[in-house]
């Protein structure tokens, strides 16, 4: 009885993993024996499949099948997961699948329960947008992870985008659409040279393999500007019986996200009275719109995305609505400044853009979809100067400012903005423009610095610097979200990694809300600034006491573009050197000139006073990873003449 009831479970074992290895899908098999080729240490995993295969039907629904598989190929911290973002408003998850192939070959499928489903955001309001996620749980080496989504969604939308990976290296990436007879499709591909499709009847294919691992590496430029991808847009015939509108062209988007727009800015007799009551004392144009400014950004930020099926969440809230709650998102903030300048006047228009990579929009794409924040432009007359004023258009000079930055002052941009493309929403007369991109002078810093050094080698330093335009964000940023307190814990942090150990006796700031200037002074004492050396020798090095700027490259080798970004900072730092020493030897003056920016510095000596001038200017440049080793080359010598010594010897 013994043996029969063992060969009843060994049986019974048998079936259950034939009939879990019989689950795993072809598809899936076929990736899972995919030939794998050696890669460097530092990569963890390879995607052996990442596949999206969408269905349009002649209403707009969409049925979309993911399909990927995974293989670890090292153990790591990293999670190996399989998410899928979808909107709860106009469509669902049908199916979601998972299987776990374990080096031995034998496979698990993974329980219902083990798929979450959450919010897109934690930070919103109310989300429409959700996610399910399927976490591996595996490290294994050798395991393979699989997995297909299907999805299925009632959009308005006749455009699509698709990455072909993230940091792991892919062996076969596809993109897959099928439409109805007699649409068409046209596709555009990011970072990669021109991709054109496999077509057969009304299907398009486009499919990358062999894609290698894009590495973290310091100074680059965003994942977005490196890895492939590609946006599709599919266009129905004009007299569709869903009256879907194919969007062709900038004019196109603008006007088909207007009537979503324009409508919530309408004034109301609750926005008039308070436009009147923000500019009782406002004597002109400039002063007007400074007033309404600082009362959008004093708002409070909600996250609130709603409508995503209209216009990927670009519907806003009524502006007295916003007025009334005193929250808002973007799109609020924004409808909300459009209003009260209406009220007084003022025309302007709702600006879409993307913060955080202003070089994420491609304007040979006309797309709603890659846009995720609202500015506005402000319609301005010729007495408007101000550096963010864009002067020919063809709605007239425009004031470009952004009423959600709680800090950056009318007339200034934050840096993620400036020189990114943003389309100015005006009906058929909207376009994309440029955004003002101001000079490395408007966001510079001036720093002087005044120290005795004593024989045990103790500095006593004060600093006073004055910081332009967004050279004082992340300070402003501080003090405002985080208080005085913590400000003063990242200066003395920030000074002790160039000084090493470092008291801050004072410090303070001055700069009024408003201002595109901001002062800060410092009293602090180093220890070890000074060093003794050989019993008679004393060397110091003044330029450890720079505001910074250069940059600093650990490797040797560079797989990705280097990003630098535009800066012009002004350092005079005067040391009186400890008595019962006299000068030996000190730097020598000169100017370093390359193609990644300048450095001007001027050394001098007088009465045991050593004062060194220096102007360091980084032009804003993308170089190509195959001049790594010139980029290096010009900041090692920055470097080395920022960290350079005097030397006296003891008299």
């Amino acid at each position: 009885m013994r043996r029969a009831a063992l060969l009843f479970l060994f049986l019974t074992l048998c079936v259950t993993q034939a009939s879990a290895a019989d689950s795993l899908p072809d598809w899936a098999k076929q990736a899972a024996a995919a030939t794998v080729a050696s890669y460097p240490s530092k990569v963890t995993s390879v995607v052996l499949l990442s596949e999206e295969y969408v269905t349009v039907d002649a209403e707009g629904r969409r049925v979309m099948r993911e399909r990927g598989a995974v293989k670890v190929l090292q153990s790591s911290g990293e999670k190996v997961s399989a998410v899928r973002f979808y909107n709860a408003k106009s469509g669902r998850i049908r199916d979601f699948q998972g299987w776990l192939v374990a080096p031995s070959g034998s496979v698990t499928p993974y329980a219902k329960n083990r798929i979450i489903d959450v919010a897109a955001s934690r930070d919103n309001v109310y989300d429409e947008y959700r996610v399910k996620v399927l976490e591996c749980g595996c490290s294994v080496p050798g395991s393979v992870f699989a997995w297909e989504v299907t999805e299925e969604e009632k959009s308005i939308f006749t455009q699509d985008r698709y990455s072909f990976q993230g940091r792991d290296p892919v062996l076969i990436s596809r993109y897959t659409v099928t439409l109805p007879a007699s649409w068409e499709a046209k596709g555009v591909a990011f970072n990669r040279d021109d991709l054109q499709p496999q077509v057969s009847g009304n299907t398009y294919t486009w499919e990358l393999r062999n894609l290698p691992a894009i590495e973290k590496e310091d100074h680059s430029p965003t994942f977005a500007a490196l890895a492939p991808r590609l946006a599709v847009s599919y266009y129905p015939p004009t007299d569709n019986r869903a009256g879907l509108v194919g969007l062709k062209d900038w004019s196109g988007v603008s006007a088909w996200l207007a009537p979503l727009v324009d409508p919530p800015a309408e004034v109301t007799e609750a926005i008039r009275a308070k436009a009147s009551q923000l500019t009782a004392n406002a004597t002109g144009e400039l002063d007007k719109i400074r007033a309404i400014a600082a009362f959008a950004q004093q708002t409070s930020y909600v996250d609130v995305s709603l409508n995503l099926t209209r216009g990927g969440g670009y519907t806003p809230r009524k502006a007295d609505d916003t007025l009334a709650r005193n929250y808002g998102d973007c799109k609020d903030k924004a409808t909300l400044m459009r209003s009260l300048l209406k009220a007084v006047g003022v025309d302007a228009y709702l600006t879409t853009i993307t913060s955080g990579d202003r070089t994420y929009v491609r304007p040979e794409w006309p797309s709603p979809s890659q846009f995720n924040h609202a500015i506005i432009a402000v319609k301005v007359s010729d007495s408007v100067k101000l550096p963010t004023v864009l002067d020919q258009t063809p709605l007239g000079r425009l004031l470009i400012f952004d009423p959600t930055d709680p800090i950056t002052p009318v007339g200034d941009l934050p840096s993620e903005e400036q020189g990114s493309y943003a389309l100015v929403i005006a009906g058929a007369n909207g376009a994309l423009m440029k955004m003002p991109a101001l000079s490395p002078d408007a966001r510079r810093i001036d720093s002087n610095v005044e120290g005795t050094v004593a024989l045990d080698g103790t500095l006593e330093a004060k600093i006073e610097r004055k910081y332009f335009g967004q050279s004082s964000f992340r300070i402003r940023a501080i003090e405002k979200m985080q208080g005085a307190a913590e400000l003063r814990k990242a200066f003395e942090a920030g000074i002790s990694s160039q000084l090493g150990a470092t008291t801050l006796k004072t410090l303070s700031t001055d700069g009024p809300a408003g201002s595109d200037r901001l002062s800060m002074k410092a009293e602090l004492s180093a220890e070890r600034f000074g060093q003794a050396m050989q019993g008679r020798l004393f060397v110091v090095r003044p330029g450890l006491l720079t505001s910074g700027g250069e940059y600093s490259f650990r490797t040797r080798q560079r797989t990705a573009p280097i990003k630098l970004e535009a800066d012009l900072r002004h350092d005079t730092i005067t040391i009186q050197l400890p008595k019962g020493f006299k000068l030996d030897e000190i730097p020598r003056s000169g100017k370093l000139d390359g193609d990644y920016g300048t450095l001007d510095v001027n050394w001098t000596v007088k009465d045991d006073v050593v004062t060194m001038e220096q102007t360091l200017e980084i032009h804003e440049t993308v170089a190509p990873a195959a001049d790594y080793a010139k980029v290096r080359e010009f900041f090692d010598r920055v470097n080395g003449a920022q960290g350079a010594p005097v030397v006296l010897v003891k008299q």
